[in-house]
């Protein structure tokens, strides 16, 4: 860990906010773990351009940050704690998909149910793919999910160790959990658990068709349970039947969707369901890391084939499904093992094969994705008042949307976890 000056203060490994993370490599160079200074010694940040998460830009902006949060935004000229003039700011990003605890095996090899593997030992995995993922700049994630992820989160959101802050769903409901009254039931015992949100698989894997696995009672049955409980509803639905079927029951978000009509994107647009597609790093991730995959469950050449041709009609679907505006398209990737930390490869994808805007492009992973998690008074923007979660990039993602993989600076809840000048 690299003991940094900030703000006069000399930080060492002793100090409360010090974690004592070993750097990683990414695709520049080493990255330091800094902790910011004493919470009364407020930081100051200037940044050349600022993309404030709802479609605004400023230039030449300074930023006060103290007790976690964003204090005031002027654009005097003064010393500053951490000069980002060269760079543009952002708020941190949201990623709404992700699998925190999926790994590879020492063997290489996707994890298998059947491999030993201690408590600890998935622990660690976890800690390193967070860890990962708050370095490449996403400051905020939802896991979806895994048991593990609610200690993983609530062990970060006390300071013990460094990562992005996590929303899980802990369990799924899927085929297995019953007709709908034993969905209600496993719903409130979710929620007695701690669970952020629930996970329902309304399809079968896109690996076996993508077919739908719930009736419409199953399905009306979760969302209704869900929102008496409190919690959204991220709905795994593939095709235009399960979509249409989600969206009027009344669940928060759809994950993948992938394939529908033009009547279920008009659906999808009145009753204001957030859309989470997967374009990318999922699809190029498997593809990379095909032998890890190749052999394990429902990974076999068929279901390779059936992801290749997802991919292919998901970038139709989705260009014309951005089309309408009314649509509330979310930043999801549903990273798994080997995209933790390459999570904003989904950004360049999305704007170069996809035709969405960058501009949109980032709202969908800051202000748009707070706001379907339920945050968006407290995260996604850089607004006073806000928490202190920001990242900077070299270059200018508004010209070069590939700036997104070049991150200098991340702070979140006013800690600085790395900067790079």
């Amino acid at each position: 860990m690299t003991v940094t000056k900030c703000g006069g203060i000399v930080l060492s490994v002793g100090c409360a906010l010090a974690l004592a993370m070993t750097p990683i490599k990414t695709g520049w160079k080493s990255v330091s773990v800094v902790a910011s200074q004493a919470p009364d010694s407020p930081i100051t940040i200037r940044a050349g351009l600022l993309i404030d998460g709802t479609g605004q830009t400023l230039n030449n902006r300074r930023i006060f940050v103290s007790d976690g949060k964003i204090d005031r935004i002027d654009g005097l000229r003064g010393a500053v704690t951490y000069d980002l003039s060269e760079f543009t700011l952002m708020p941190g990003w949201i990623d709404t998909h992700v699998h925190l605890t999926s790994h590879f095996d020492p063997d290489g090899k996707i994890h298998r149910a059947q491999n030993d593997e201690t408590p600890t030992q998935l622990m660690l995995y976890a800690v390193s793919n967070a860890y990962r993922t708050l370095l490449s700049g996403f400051t905020t994630v939802q896991s979806l999910g895994h048991p593990a992820d609610g200690e993983l989160r609530d062990w970060i959101a006390r300071g013990d160790i460094a990562g992005p802050r996590i929303l899980t769903s802990l369990s799924p409901i899927t085929r297995d959990t019953g007709g709908p009254d034993e969905i209600r039931q496993a719903i409130r015992q979710l929620k007695n658990l701690g669970a952020d949100v629930v996970k329902v698989f309304a399809s079968a894997s896109i690996r076996d068709g993508g077919g739908p696995v719930l009736d419409n009672a199953q399905i009306q049955a979760a969302c209704d349970e869900a929102s008496m409980q409190g919690l959204r509803v991220a709905v795994h639905a593939y095709g235009s039947e399960v979509v249409s079927q989600a969206a009027q029951a009344g669940c928060s978000s759809i994950e993948h969707g992938n394939r529908y009509d033009a009547a279920t994107i008009d659906l999808l647009a009145r009753h204001k369901t957030y859309l989470d597609p997967h374009l990318g790093l999922l699809y190029d991730n498997y593809n990379e890391h095909r032998n890890a995959f190749l052999g394990t469950g429902n990974y076999t050449e068929e279901g390779f084939s059936r992801m290749e041709e997802a991919q292919r009609r998901g970038y139709v679907t989705f260009t014309t499904t951005i089309q309408n505006p009314e649509v509330e398209v979310v930043f999801g990737t549903d990273a798994v093992a080997g995209s933790h930390g390459r999570n904003f490869e989904e950004f360049i994808t999305r704007v170069e094969n996809g035709g969405q805007t960058p501009m949109d492009a980032i709202i969908s992973a800051t202000s748009r994705a707070a706001k379907s998690l339920e945050l968006g008074e407290e995260i996604g923007q850089i607004t006073e008042g806000f928490n202190a979660d920001l990242v900077a990039v070299e270059g200018n993602p508004l010209e070069d949307i590939t700036a997104t993989g070049r991150v200098r600076f991340v702070m979140k809840d006013g800690v600085v976890f790395r900067y790079e000048p």
